[in-house]
């Protein structure tokens, strides 16, 4: 019957038993894949509890073993057979077993989880310390059973890991027994594991778990100088010592970086920082320093050589080398003594001597140059240490020879002088004798001691016996200048009162001044002192620069003579109003022979001579004169002669002819 013939009931009731059948079909399949895959299981479980190093076990709740696996066997000493049925007292004693007992106990009535580390007896008699696990045992339908045990030997990790506690310990009492800055950080995430005592007591202990470059750089990633390449991969095991500055104290640091390794085994950067900022500074101030020497040493002008101990030369500058003709090369493969020339090596010898007792020595030498010519040095040698001694050298050649040149002059001058000298001390003294006779004899015919004579006779014998006598004056001031140049100018010193030679020369004067109606004027200091001098020099300066003021100064002028003094000189000082000195004209006027111009050489007589044998007798009294003056407003001579006693004398006033104008305390001027 095909299948259009069937009625719809016969077609349902053929569907219904087909999954009907199917569904059989289905348990069945079902039903062997289970008892297979457990069948599997139960394999595997077997094969993993045989292979297994941990030692497993299963104890009812009355603590008798179910099931244990060939470690657990094999640590008891039993096989299974044996110990599948006991009790821990049984297998471990009384002691231990009641330890596990308690342990079981607690699993069972907690109903939770139990893990611990348990010190057990092995069959050898050995300890042995077991991390043990326990669980509650229940069967499939959720009924508890007893126990389920997991122990792992942990004897060699435990040891393990006290020795390396010890180690870490250890290695903790190393890093902290630097006294410099050390820390220990995470290579990979740049974590600070440990610090020291410094940087605990500057950064504190919350420096800890931050990153190293965050805490000692201040920066937000990783520093560009970091060393981890340096110490680690291939670099393992090696130092790398370096030096940098710190970006928050600005200090220098040496650092020492090592990878070690850390008690969990990792590696990791250890760093040490010596603080070498003070020597940093040194050593940067020395390197400037240093540059400076060489910059002065290479560009000075002077040649300078530095030697040791044993004359060798160690280092010169290019002058040297120019100046000597040798490269530095050839200058310093040679000895000290090579340089110099044969007459200068022994008192070269003493002067090292000295450099080596003293420290320091300076003397002249004559040297030879490359080529064989002379030139002339002055060393100024200075000990630099026991083995280092630098000489400044200055070449004196030319100087030498000018010196030279300039002796052969002076001693040539000298002979012309001291020949003029003897000359016109000949010359005086023989003109000398006839004037005296012209004169004595002309003052003789003009008081009439031979008779009568005219006014005529009278007037010629007035100009010879006036002419005589200034031609004598000029003679007797030749002798003089003759004699201070020579050297045989004789003083013959006394006591002298200031006061006392000046009211003398003013007196003296008094009518040369009244010729021409020039006012004579007196100033003096309240007190007037002593000096040690010869008197007739001291009338014979003053002399002539009062008489000098007189004839310079126009008729109805003034000369004001006055007088001070301090604590070691008088002061003397001769004033006038008279036609003054230009001050390109100062420097002439104490040379002998020599008037200021030839318009004063015409109007006003001399022979140049007065001032300058003025000074040279006071320069021979230990004194001198200066001169202030300016042209058309007059002039000022003061003679300072050395003071050698003090008194306190009060000008008189009391004479008729002096008018007293007092002007301050300690002055006052009197008008002659």
């Amino acid at each position: 019957m095909s299948d259009e013939g069937k009625s719809r009931e016969q077609l349902l009731k053929e569907v219904q038993e087909l999954k009907t059948r199917l569904n059989e079909f289905e348990t069945n399949s079902f039903k062997q894949r289970t008892e297979s895959e457990i069948f599997e299981s139960t394999i595997l479980l077997n094969e993993l509890l045989r292979s297994a190093s941990d030692l497993i076990f299963c104890k009812d709740i009355r603590g008798k073993y179910l099931e244990c696996n060939p470690a657990f066997s094999k640590f008891v000493g039993l096989p299974k057979e044996e110990i599948v049925g006991k009790t821990d007292n049984d297998l471990f004693g009384n002691e231990l077993a009641d330890h596990f007992r308690a342990k079981d106990q607690k699993t069972i009535e907690e109903n939770s989880h139990w893990k611990g580390e348990e010190w057990v007896v092995d069959s050898s008699g050995q300890y042995v310390l077991f991390e043990t696990f326990k669980a509650p045992l229940y069967t499939s339908t959720g009924i508890l059973v007893g126990i389920l045990g997991v122990s792992r030997d942990i004897t060699s990790r435990k040891q393990a890991d006290e020795e390396r506690e010890k180690t870490h310990g250890q290695l903790l009492s190393i890093l902290e027994a630097f006294d410099q800055p050390a820390y220990v950080c995470d290579p990979v995430t740049y974590e600070i594991l440990f610090v020291n005592s410094p940087l605990k007591k500057k950064y504190g202990t919350e420096i800890l778990g931050k990153k190293c470059y965050s805490a000692f750089q201040n920066l937000y990633e990783p520093c560009s100088f970091c060393t981890n390449d340096l110490i680690f991969g291939e670099n393992l095991g090696q130092t790398h010592i370096w030096e940098f500055q710190n970006n928050i104290d600005d200090r220098w640091y040496r650092c020492i970086d090592k990878a070690i390794k850390w008690p969990d085994g990792r590696m990791v950067r250890f760093e040490i920082a010596i603080d070498i900022h003070e020597q940093k500074i040194s050593e940067q101030v020395l390197q400037e320093s240093e540059k400076k020497y060489r910059a002065y040493i290479d560009n000075s002008p002077q040649l300078i050589f530095v030697a040791d101990a044993a004359g060798r030369y160690i280092d010169v500058n290019p002058a040297a080398c120019a100046t000597t003709g040798y490269s530095k090369n050839e200058l310093l493969n040679m000895r000290r003594l090579e340089l110099y020339a044969q007459e200068s090596q022994e008192s070269a010898i003493s002067s090292f001597e000295q450099l080596l007792n003293t420290g320091r020595s300076t003397g002249e030498f004559c040297f030879l140059k490359k080529d064989g010519s002379r030139y002339y040095m002055i060393i100024e040698a200075v000990k630099l240490s026991e083995d280092r001694f630098i000489g400044f050298c200055t070449d004196t050649t030319e100087r030498k020879r000018t010196e030279e040149d300039l002796l052969k002059a002076k001693i040539a001058a000298e002979n012309s002088n001291r020949t003029k000298s003897e000359f016109l001390a000949t010359m005086s003294h023989e003109l000398r004798t006839p004037l005296n006779s012209i004169i004595g004899f002309s003052e003789v015919l003009s008081e009439g001691y031979f008779g009568q004579i005219n006014d005529k006779q009278a007037k010629y014998l007035k100009n010879i016996f006036n002419s005589g006598k200034h031609l004598l004056n000029i003679i007797n001031n030749i002798l003089d200048i003759s004699k201070v140049e020579s050297g045989k100018m004789q003083l013959y010193k006394e006591k002298i009162y200031v006061k006392d030679i000046v009211d003398e020369m003013i007196s003296a004067m008094q009518h040369l001044a009244a010729s021409k109606e020039i006012v004579l004027k007196l100033r003096t200091s309240s007190k007037f002192g002593a000096v040690q001098a010869d008197k007739a020099k001291l009338r014979q300066i003053l002399y002539n620069l009062i008489g000098n003021a007189i004839k310079f100064t126009e008729i109805g002028g003034s000369v004001t003579i006055g007088t001070s003094e301090d604590d070691e000189m008088v002061y003397i000082s001769v004033t006038d109003t008279g036609i003054g000195i230009p001050a390109n004209d100062l420097i002439k006027l104490f040379k002998p022979f020599t008037q200021l111009d030839s318009s004063c050489a015409r109007q006003y007589e001399g022979t140049g001579l007065g001032l300058a044998l003025a000074k040279e007798l006071a320069e021979l009294h230990g004194g001198t004169i200066y001169v202030e003056s300016e042209s058309g407003k007059g002039s000022t001579f003061t003679l300072a002669l050395p003071l050698k006693e003090k008194r306190t004398t009060p000008c008189s006033g009391t004479e008729e002819s002096i008018k007293v104008q007092q002007q301050d305390p300690d002055f006052f001027c009197s008008e002659i």
